[in-house]
C-alpha cells in the first residue's frame, strides 16, 4: 500500500510539471466568445453589441436556438458585464481581412438565429470581439435551471448530395463555396466543428452519389473511416421546383441516430438547415439537463496508464468534462488507475462525453454498460488510455 501511495504522489507531483499539457479530446473551441459589428465605439453601441455577443454564446452553451425566448435566460442579457473577461474592438475589410493585415475575427451577427445566420445589421467594417467567463456564465446558466451543453462537441463528417439543374454531385472541401459557406455559418452559430470530404480518388472509388442519395449505411461507414470523426451528417438535397430545394438527412453519433426531412426553400438555406438540426439532435444526447440530479461515487477504471504523462492526460480530461464535477484517484496498480467521479449529470452523459474524446476507449459496449452501471459504485466502468 505505501508503495502505491508513493506512486501516486510522484505522478501529482509530475503532474504539476505537466500543467500546461492539455488532452486530446473533441473540445470546441471558441465558445465563450463571439464577434458583432458595430457602428462605432460608443457606449450604447458597445452596450448593445455586448448583449449581442453574449446571445451568441448562451445560444451555443445551451444547444437551444430559442433560448433568448426563455425569460430566465434573457435576463441575463441586461447586464452582460457580470459575465466578460475582455473585450476588443477590430477593423475588418470585406474579405475578412484587418486593415493591418492580420487576420480578422470571424463576426457572428446576433438576433438573426435563424437557418444561415445572415447578418440582421450591415456591417461597418468594425467588430467587436468579446469573450466571456466560463465559470460563472456555466453557474449562471445551471442557476436558470437551462441546460448546458459542455465544450465536448462531435467533429461532424458531412457527406452532402446535391441533384439540381446542373447535375448531381458530392459536396467537398472545393467545391460550391456558397453552399459550405452557409453550412459553417450554421455551424459557427451552433458551437460545432464540421469536416467535409476532399472527394480525391480515394474518395470517389470509396463512394459515389447514389450510396448517398440511397443513404447506403455500410458504404458510407466505410468512406467516413479515413476522416476519424465523431459523427457523420448526411444528406440529399435535390430540387423541388427551379430554386427551391429539399432534402433528406440522417444524423449518427456513436449509438445515436436520427433522421428528419427540410421543406423547400432556397439551396443555402436548407444546407444551413440541416446543420441547425444536427445542433439541435446533439444537444438533446450530449447536453446535461436542466436539474439533472448527478450521481455520486461512479467508478472508473483506466488501464494503460504507465507514465506520468498519461496519468495528467487523463486526470486532466476527465476533470475537464463538463459532465464532471469532481475526481479523486482511489487506486493505482499495474498500469491501472481507479478514479472515482461525481458527476453533474445521468451516467449517459459521462459516457457520451467520453466517447467524443480520443483519449478514452470503451472496453464495454456503451448500450452495455449504461444498463450494468447503476447503482454507480456497483460496477466499474472500463476505459482504455489512447496514446
Amino acid at each position: 500500500m505505501r508503495t502505491v501511495r508513493v506512486w501516486i504522489c510522484g505522478l501529482l507531483a509530475g503532474c504539476l510539471l505537466c500543467a500546461g499539457m492539455t488532452a486530446q479530446s473533441a473540445v470546441m473551441p471558441g465558445l465563450y466568445e463571439a464577434s458583432v459589428p458595430v457602428p462605432d465605439q460608443s457606449t450604447a453601441a458597445r452596450r448593445l453589441a455586448l448583449q449581442q455577443a453574449l446571445a451568441a454564446v448562451l445560444v451555443k452553451i445551451t444547444g437551444d436556438r430559442g433560448a433568448l425566448k426563455l425569460p430566465a435566460l434573457a435576463n441575463l442579457l441586461q447586464n452582460p458585464n457580470q459575465f466578460l473577461q475582455q473585450y476588443r474592438y477590430q477593423q475588418s475589410s470585406a474579405d475578412g481581412t484587418a486593415t493591418d493585415g492580420s487576420t480578422a475575427v470571424t463576426p457572428t451577427v446576433m438576433f438573426d438565429l435563424t437557418r444561415t445566420g445572415t447578418p440582421a445589421i450591415a456591417p461597418t467594417g468594425l467588430l467587436l470581439w468579446a469573450k466571456f467567463d466560463p465559470e460563472v456564465l456555466n453557474h449562471a446558466v445551471r442557476a436558470a435551471n437551462e441546460p448546458l451543453w459542455g465544450q465536448e462537441r462531435p467533429v461532424t463528417l458531412v457527406w452532402l448530395a446535391i441533384q439540381d439543374s446542373s447535375g448531381q454531385s458530392i459536396l467537398s472541401a472545393t467545391n460550391n463555396p456558397s453552399v459550405m459557406q452557409a453550412m459553417n455559418s450554421a455551424a459557427g452559430l451552433r458551437g460545432i466543428a464540421l469536416i467535409f470530404p476532399r472527394m480525391d480518388a480515394q474518395d470517389q472509388q470509396a463512394i459515389g452519389f447514389p450510396d448517398i442519395s440511397s443513404d447506403d449505411v455500410k458504404r458510407i461507414q466505410q468512406a467516413s473511416q479515413a476522416y476519424k470523426a465523431d459523427a457523420t451528417l448526411v444528406g440529399s438535397v435535390y430540387m423541388t421546383t427551379p430554386g427551391q430545394y429539399a432534402a433528406r438527412w440522417q444524423l449518427t453519433a456513436s449509438s445515436e441516430s436520427q433522421s428528419w426531412t427540410t421543406s423547400p426553400d432556397t439551396l443555402a438555406n436548407v444546407a444551413a438547415d440541416g446543420i441547425q438540426a444536427a445542433a439541435n439532435h446533439f444537444a438533446q444526447w450530449f447536453a446535461v439537463a436542466a436539474g439533472a440530479i448527478g450521481v455520486n461515487g461512479v467508478n472508473v477504471n483506466v488501464t494503460g496508464i504507465n507514465s506520468v504523462d498519461a496519468y495528467a492526460k487523463v486526470l486532466a480530461y476527465l476533470s475537464g468534462l463538463t459532465a464532471v464535477k469532481s475526481v479523486q484517484v482511489t487506486r493505482v496498480e499495474n498500469g491501472t488507475v481507479a478514479f472515482s467521479l461525481d458527476t453533474r449529470g445521468s451516467l449517459d452523459n459521462l459516457l457520451q462525453a467520453t466517447l467524443l474524446g480520443d483519449v478514452l476507449k470503451p472496453l464495454t459496449p456503451a448500450s452495455e454498460t449504461a444498463t450494468t452501471a447503476a447503482p454507480a459504485t456497483a460496477t466499474a466502468l472500463q476505459f482504455q488510455y489512447v496514446p
